[in-house]
């Protein structure tokens, strides 16, 4: 499945989760990057898989959309 931009409620959040979850324990899922808001404001990068290269990629691709 692929998901670029997608808002979701939480019911939607939570089955993409699942999806995700899913890929990574049958070895389809490479490299997810993740941007997590906290309740205060706050927010973390998070970016889990892959190669060191992919990972820069991804840890870049989220800094250029915080602009």
């Amino acid at each position: 499945m692929t998901r670029t931009g997608a808002v979701l409620d939480n019911e939607a959040a939570i089955a993409t989760l699942r999806e995700l979850l899913h890929e990574a324990e049958h070895g389809t899922l490479n490299c997810i990057a993740l941007r997590i808001y906290g309740a205060g404001g706050n927010w973390e990068d998070l970016v889990i898989g892959g190669t060191q290269a992919e990972q820069a990629q991804a840890l870049d691709h989220l800094g250029a959309a915080r602009g």
